[in-house]
């Protein structure tokens, strides 16, 4: 006897992997639209040695009761189980009426939680899912595909006491640090930039310069600033935030086993398409994808649309949608303030938001993020 699990296909909903992944049927049978792309999810189940089979459908509900009466026909024998998590609603009904009415099991997973509910019989115990999905696997759901996965090891004991460094002394270092981001911009094809007496002057940014110098990110000769490579160079302008939000997450690994999967500079592209995504950072976590966009520029106080603050928040949010689905979250991680109509954006897309001083507690604005619904 085998156990298969039948599903309605959505092309913004997770539910049917992360339950087969935890359940581990032996075939998953997806009801699906002429329309939908479902090479994607049998990809991710066939990879983890789950069978997928598929049966065409349209909305007629006397087709949708054929079909399901050929299914149990040729399951008689298997334990047939429905995942109602996903798929349109009159679908959806009517194979939950033909599977209570002939006291089938049937559940779904709630996509803010992660967890498991039995819809019939209603008196089983919830699970809460093992998270399981890696991001590769979850952005094929959704149409998606990685193209480079970025760095997924953990940042140097120096890099990271660095990073630290700059948080703990974000109160006195905004100018200076513009300044740093400004000559690594700048540097010519040689990776050089020559100072000023006005960059001289600044006894922050020379602190700034000499810190860098230690961790081996940069050479300070006769005035010229001389980056080690190109990866240096992306560092020192801007890039040692996004070390710093993928190293506290590295972190929170060991206290969140539901972090599954970790990168910085993930490279994607939706579908077929040409046109390339890098995030900042990339979680999953929950069975959920976690986009971080990192920013160390100063963003206009202007309280309209038209500002590269409300510029992220838009990206972010369609990010989210595109590849995230249903349950995708998005945050965004400023080390300048931002503006009250940027948060109030964010807020209304429902994209979380940690800025400024907020830094000198990412680890615990993380933990909310990875942690909320």
């Amino acid at each position: 006897m085998k156990n298969v699990h039948l599903a309605i296909y959505d092309k913004k909903n997770a539910g049917i992997a992360s339950a087969a992944l935890h359940l581990k049927p032996d075939t998953v049978i997806l009801l699906h639209r002429k329309n939908h792309d479902i090479e994607g999810i049998k990809s991710v189940l066939h990879g983890r040695g789950i069978k997928c089979q598929s049966e065409m459908v349209s909305f007629d509900p006397q087709q949708i009761r054929n079909i399901l009466k050929h299914i149990f026909n040729e399951n008689k024998d298997n334990t047939l189980v429905f995942n109602a998590s996903s798929g349109y609603r009159m679908m959806v009904l009517v194979t939950l009426e033909h599977f209570t009415s002939q006291s089938m099991n049937a559940f779904v997973v709630d996509k803010f939680t992660n967890t498991l509910h039995w819809l019939h019989p209603s008196q089983s115990d919830s699970l809460i899912l093992d998270s399981q999905l890696k991001t590769a696997e979850y952005l094929k759901l959704f149409s998606s595909q990685v193209l480079n996965k970025g760095k997924t090891t953990a940042e140097t004991q120096a890099r990271q006491e660095l990073t630290a460094w700059l948080v703990d002394n974000i109160d006195i270092f905004g100018s200076s640090l513009a300044a740093m981001n400004h000559i690594a911009m700048r540097a010519d094809v040689t990776l050089q930039y020559h100072m000023d007496k006005h960059h001289s002057r600044k006894k922050h940014l020379q602190q700034i310069l000499s810190r860098f110098a230690d961790v081996g990110i940069l050479n300070i000769k006769h005035h010229n600033v001389v980056f080690k490579d190109e990866e240096s160079r992306f560092y020192a302008n801007g890039g040692w935030l996004e070390n710093h939000v993928y190293s506290c997450l590295y972190q929170m690994r060991n206290s969140r086993s539901c972090i599954s999967d970790l990168s910085k500079g993930m490279e994607i592209v939706r579908a077929q398409g040409t046109v390339k995504n890098e995030i900042d950072v990339v979680a999953m976590a929950n069975n959920k994808l976690h986009l971080i966009e990192c920013k160390t520029r100063k963003f206009t106080n202007k309280n309209h649309a038209n500002t590269p603050g409300a510029d992220a928040i838009y990206r972010l949010d369609t990010l989210k949608e595109s590849m995230g689905g249903n349950s995708g979250k998005a945050m965004l991680v400023s080390y300048q303030k931002l503006s009250r109509y940027t948060e109030q954006r964010a807020k209304d897309l429902g994209i979380y938001c940690c800025s400024y001083k907020q830094l000198k507690q990412l680890k615990e604005h993380l933990y909310k993020f990875i942690d909320s619904n």
